[in-house]
C-alpha cells in the first residue's frame, strides 16, 4: 500500500498541532475526514478566518 501526501495545508496544520501541543482543532481551521474504499482516507481543511491561516503560515 502506498502511504503519500498532497496538501500542505493538512501537513501545515499537523506542524502547528504538534508544535503547540494540541490535541484538537487548531483555532480558526476546520477538518473534515472521510473514508473512500478500503485504501484512500481524504481530509478536507477548510481555513475560516485569519487566526487560521496564522497559524499555518
Amino acid at each position: 500500500m502506498y502511504n503519500f501526501r498532497t496538501d500542505l495545508a493538512s501537513e501545515r496544520r499537523e506542524i502547528y498541532q504538534k508544535a503547540n501541543h494540541l490535541e484538537n482543532e487548531v483555532p480558526g481551521i476546520q477538518t473534515e475526514e472521510m473514508q473512500e474504499g478500503e485504501n484512500i482516507k481524504i481530509t478536507k481543511v477548510k481555513i475560516i478566518d485569519e487566526q487560521g491561516a496564522q497559524a499555518i503560515r
